[in-house]
């Protein structure tokens, strides 16, 4: 990826900057998640510190794991795997989900999810 130490940066393919920007749209990173040793010890502490409700705790994480929101969860996919994300092979979605699991090329978990504003 292309970045130069300006304020001036915009990610994208050079020379198409506003067509990836408009792409993009308002998809956004919202979550990082970096996986700890205790899942329900750091659960308890963080939706506790944040007023959280956790809905699920995964029984074998990813060590690291993005959530991307936006308002085009479907369009977005499809842009994500047009780009090289995959998708994981039986991934146990509960009933009313509002996110799709991903891979990113190199295997990495992110989830898109429907945000609507």
């Amino acid at each position: 990826m292309h970045r130069d130490s300006g304020a001036g940066y915009r990610p994208g393919i050079p020379g198409r900057e506003d067509e990836t920007m408009n792409e993009v749209g308002d998809l956004h990173l919202a979550t990082v998640v970096v996986n700890v040793t205790d899942l329900d010890r750091a659960a308890a502490f963080w939706t506790a510190a944040l007023g959280y409700q956790a809905k699920e705790i995964p029984s074998d994480p990813a060590p690291v794991h993005l959530d991307l929101y936006t308002s085009e969860r479907d369009r977005h996919v499809e842009r994500l795997l047009e780009l090289g994300a995959t998708e994981p092979d039986d991934w146990p979605y509960p009933d009313d989900h509002d996110f799709i699991v991903l891979l990113d090329p190199d295997g990495n978990e992110f989830c898109v999810i429907q945000h609507d504003q």
